[in-house]
C-alpha cells in the first residue's frame, strides 16, 4: 500500500517538475521597452533599526533615470527606525517618513499610497537591498497599459550562517516556479519586492488586512480586476530568519496567510476564467498541503522505522553504521547508494524505482537551470543541493502544520513582527 501512494506521489512530482524544466526553456517574447516614469517607493518599516539605513541608501543609489521618491512608512516602531530615517532625509530631499500607529504591513502600505504623488507604486519590504538595476528592471513591463502589477526576484542575504544559505537557494527555487506560472500568464504573488499601477490598486482598494498573505491576497484581486500581472527580472536580497524558531514562525505565518486567501477567493480554483492562475498556480499550492499530510508520515515511518529494524533492535544505538544511515536519509548520497544497489539486484526495479529516478533527474535539471540563470554555480550551492532534503522536509512540515493551525478560524490580525 505504502509504495503505491509513493508512486502516485512520485509520479504527481514528475508531471510538475517535467512541466517547469519545459516551461523553464520556453522562450518568452520581451515585448516591453525602456519606459522610465516617476516612482513612488513605499518601505513600511517596524523595528528595523539594524538595517533601515542599507535599505534606503540602496534605493536612493539604484540606478533611475526618472524621478523617484523614498516614502517609509514607519509603523509604530520601539526602536531607532525614526531617527535613522529622519536623518536621511534631511540630507536627501526624495526621502520622506511618516509616523503611524502600528497597523500592519497592509495599513502601512495603504497609507503610503495615499500619500504618493507618482502613478507607479514600488513596495519594498525594510529589510532588503536592491541590486542597482533594479528599478529599471521592475518598471520596464508598465509600457503595456495593460499591466497592473510587476513582481520582482527575491533572494536571501547571506551572513556564515548556513541556515541563510538553505533559505537563499529555496528562494531561487520558489522564483523559478513563478517564472514558470509567468510563462503561462499566470502570475499571481508579490512577495516582498513589487510596482503597481496607482490606478489598480486604488481601483480594488488597496491591500487588505484580513489575511497573512496580503502579498498572495492583491495579486488575485488584480486579477479578478482583469489586470495583467507580470514577473521581471528584477533582483532585491532580503534578511531572513537566522534560528529555527524563526524560520517556524515565518512559515508557519506564510501557510495560514495562504489558507486564507484561499479560503476568502475559494472561486478562482479551477475557474477557467482566470487562466493559469486558477487551472495551474493555485492547484499547485494547494498540492503541496497533501503532499506535506501524506508525505511527512511516510518518511518518519521510513527512517524511524529502518533505524529500529536494523540497528535499535539489536542494541546498536549510536554507531558508525547509525551515523552512516542517518546520512544516507539526509544527503544525496543516499540517492545515489539507492541506485548502487537497485543496479546491483540488492533492490527490485521496478516502478517506483523509475519514478523516483525521474523525480530525481527532473528535480536537478531544474536546480541547475535556476542556477544558471541566476549566476549561481558555487561551491556553496552544491552544498546546500546535497543536504536540501531534510531542510525541505522541515520547511513543509511548517506549511502542513500551519492548515492545522488555521483550522482553529481565529481571527487574523496582520501585524509583522521580527523572525529572529
Amino acid at each position: 500500500m505504502m509504495d503505491l501512494v509513493l508512486c502516485f506521489i512520485f509520479s504527481v512530482l514528475v508531471v510538475l517538475y517535467a512541466s517547469w524544466v519545459l516551461l523553464l526553456l520556453y522562450p518568452k517574447r520581451e515585448k516591453s521597452r525602456d519606459y522610465f516614469p516617476g516612482l513612488s517607493i513605499i518601505i513600511p518599516a517596524h523595528n528595523e533599526e539594524g538595517i533601515i539605513g542599507t535599505t534606503v541608501e540602496s534605493v536612493l543609489s539604484a540606478r533611475y533615470p526618472g524621478e523617484k521618491e523614498i516614502i517609509v512608512i514607519n509603523d509604530g516602531s520601539t526602536d531607532k527606525t525614526k531617527e535613522i530615517v529622519e536623518r536621511m532625509a534631511k540630507q536627501n530631499s526624495n526621502v520622506r517618513i511618516y509616523n503611524i500607529k502600528h497597523g500592519g504591513k497592509a495599513n502601512a502600505l495603504n497609507f503610503g499610497i495615499r500619500n504618493s504623488k507618482h502613478e507607479i507604486i514600488v513596495t519594498l519590504d525594510a529589510d532588503s537591498k536592491l541590486e542597482k538595476d533594479s528599478l529599471i528592471k521592475i518598471v520596464k513591463p508598465f509600457s503595456d497599459e495593460r499591466v497592473g502589477g510587476v513582481s520582482g526576484i527575491i533572494r536571501a542575504l547571506h551572513s556564515k550562517n548556513p541556515l541563510t544559505w538553505f533559505q537563499d537557494f529555496e528562494y531561487i527555487l520558489s522564483s523559478g516556479w513563478r517564472f514558470v506560472c509567468d510563462k503561462v500568464n499566470g502570475t499571481y504573488i508579490f512577495p516582498g519586492f513589487a510596482a503597481f499601477r496607482k490606478k489598480a490598486l486604488l481601483e480594488v482598494g488597496g491591500f487588505n488586512k484580513d489575511t497573512l498573505c496580503e502579498d498572495f491576497d492583491i495579486g488575485v484581486r488584480l486579477r479578478k480586476s482583469g489586470y495583467k500581472l507580470v514577473m521581471s527580472n528584477s533582483v532585491i536580497y532580503t534578511k531572513v530568519p537566522e534560528t529555527i524558531t524563526g524560520l517556524c514562525k515565518q512559515r508557519i505565518r506564510w501557510g495560514r496567510g495562504t489558507i486564507q486567501v484561499l479560503r476568502k477567493h475559494y472561486d478562482v480554483i479551477l475557474n477557467k476564467t482566470y487562466g493559469a492562475m486558477s487551472l495551474y498556480g493555485i492547484p499547485t499550492q494547494i498540492y503541496w498541503f497533501f503532499h506535506g499530510f501524506v508525505y511527512i508520515p511516510i518518511i518518519i515511518y521510513q527512517i524511524l522505522g529502518g533505524y529500529l529494524k536494523y540497528f535499535a533492535i539489536y542494541g546498536n544505538y549510536f554507531s558508525f553504521d547509525v551515523v552512516r544511515y542517518f546520512f544516507s536519509w539526509f544527503s544525496i548520497y543516499g540517492m545515489i547508494e539507492y541506485v548502487y544497489r537497485t543496479i546491483t539486484g540488492e533492490y527490485d526495479i521496478n516502478l517506483l524505482f523509475y519514478l523516483l529516478i525521474t523525480m530525481f533527474a527532473l528535480y536537478l535539471i531544474y536546480d541547475l537551470l535556476l542556477l544558471i540563470r541566476m549566476s549561481n554555480l558555487s561551491i556553496r550551492y552544491l552544498f546546500v543541493i546535497f543536504f536540501y532534503f531534510p531542510y525541505s522536509v522541515f520547511t513543509l512540515g511548517m506549511h502542513t502544520f500551519a492548515f492545522l493551525y488555521e483550522l482553529r478560524n481565529e481571527k487574523v490580525e496582520n501585524k509583522w513582527g521580527k523572525n529572529k
